[in-house]
């Protein structure tokens, strides 16, 4: 029964499925991808989806632009008054809704050809399991890991929404989740309702835009990674599939397997996937009769056309991100400042609560910005992996013919794939650090401004 039990679960992790099911829908949310991708065909059903989806996205436009220019109003209007708590804040939420608008047209009207191609390349040409071999490893760890990841990202950022939609209904005072000049009086029944419901809008789409940005950049990541696990698997089985191929008996293929094994011992290969064994018996009733320099061409190939692939991925994604990234880094280095600055300026006086939003906007800032930094610099150390792997295969029981190939793909794979924020700046571990030691830099350099005024 467990063996049953096994099988199953082995040929569902391997089947085909859409990866990009949840992060789809919270584009959808955010007016970042249309909810006719659902509706295929024409028809009736199929005109009157395409024209609520536009009215749709047209309505969160509205939303969003209203906000960020009310909020400029604001920041006109108080500009010079002397709270500079509130005039932070403003520009803080300024910036904020920019960003989101910029995102929504980014999305769904600057390059939805390219996001689309992005799409479509890796749920249409992914592989879904590794080669045939001694081992191997499917896409369904790093799958469940992107779901987990984006669920609980998105979470959290709607979470942080809601509490602040909630604070003006618990304190009862008629007051706003979000306090900028409005050109009549709010407070009227009816107007107060209305206006609460529009800034609600706004709230949740500046949560469900900020979540699909970088939370798709984030489940690309690690969708990519389990790709290069199930290369990496590939490639270190590459001579066990060309036995295979071969039709090799039981005795050639227990040698190669022993060999193997004393070249494999290392745990922890995989950034995501987990590794099994494929029972002996199944390689053989996979066999074939090819001669060892046409399996193992054949099985080579394979390996190579996948590498293509993924690089081919990547390069999609880095010209789609790239550009974001870099106007990003210089938004996530200024906002970090201005709230830093804000609470070094703050008082006894300062509410308890605006202490918890200024905090809520740099744990906001530094989230995503982590999120960023760490899953390209995941990319870039398993773009590194690929030559590794194949010195786990008893290369030198074939040496004479596998020589010039093993070669050229070493010398292909030296070249790892790094993302960047506008070509200029690499996207690791080491940015996100540096990120934030310039963005105290400028504090200091604030600082001693204002202690001079």
């Amino acid at each position: 029964m467990k063996s049953t039990t096994k099988e199953e679960r082995i040929k569902d992790d391997s089947k085909r499925r859409d990866l990009f099911v949840f992060v789809r829908q919270t584009m959808c949310i955010a007016a970042m991808y249309p909810f006719g991708y659902y509706v295929k065909g024409s028809g009736v059903l199929a005109d009157l989806v395409r024209v609520c989806d536009l009215a749709y996205e047209f309505f969160n436009y509205f939303v969003s632009v209203h906000i960020a220019g009310l909020y400029i109003c604001t920041i006109y209007i108080n500009y010079g008054q002397g709270d500079l708590d509130f005039f932070v804040n403003c520009l803080i939420q300024t910036i904020i809704y920019l960003w989101t608008i910029a995102m929504k047209l980014y999305f769904r009207r600057f390059r939805t050809g390219l996001l689309n191609a992005i799409l479509s390349k890796i749920n249409d040409e992914y592989e879904p399991r590794s080669a045939v071999g001694f081992s191997f490893v499917t896409m369904a760890g790093s799958y469940r890991m992107s779901k987990l990841l984006i669920k609980t990202y998105v979470y959290c950022c709607y979470v942080g929404t809601i509490f602040w939609l909630a604070l003006p209904i618990a304190y009862r005072d008629g007051s706003l989740p979000l306090a900028c000049w409005y050109p009549f009086d709010y407070t009227q029944p009816g107007v107060y309702e209305v206006v609460f419901l529009l800034q609600a809008m706004g709230q949740i789409q500046v949560a469900a835009s900020f979540a699909s940005s970088s939370g798709l950049h984030m489940v690309l990541c690690v969708l990519i990674s389990g790709q290069y696990d199930v290369l990496f698997c590939s490639l270190k089985n590459v001579l066990a599939s060309s036995y295979v191929l071969m039709g090799a008996n039981m005795a050639e293929i227990n040698q190669l397997q022993a060999e193997q094994s004393a070249a494999d011992a290392e745990p922890g290969q995989y950034a995501y996937s987990v590794e099994e064994e494929t029972p002996l018996q199944e390689l053989l009733k996979v066999g074939s009769s090819m001669d060892f320099s046409s399996a193992f061409r054949l099985s080579f190939v394979r390996c190579i056309q996948h590498h293509r692939y993924i690089v081919a991925a990547l390069k999609k994604i880095e010209r789609f991100y790239s550009p974001i990234w870099f106007v990003k880094i210089g938004e996530v280095t200024f906002l970090m400042c201005l709230v830093a600055f804000v609470s070094t300026k703050s008082t006894t006086a300062n509410s308890f609560m605006r202490m918890v939003s200024l905090g809520q906007y740099l744990l906001l800032v530094l989230y995503e910005l982590f999120i960023i930094c760490y899953f390209a610099d995941i990319v870039f150390q398993n773009s590194q992996r690929c030559g590794e792997a194949l010195w786990r295969s008893p290369w030198q029981r074939h040496l004479k013919e596998v020589r010039s190939d093993y070669m050229f793909f070493m010398l292909n794979s030296r070249r790892q794939f790094q993302l960047t924020a506008g070509k200029i700046s690499n996207l690791n571990v080491d940015r996100f650090r540096g990120t934030i030691t310039t963005a105290f830099s400028f504090l200091t350099l604030l600082q001693k401004m204002d202690s001079r005024e």
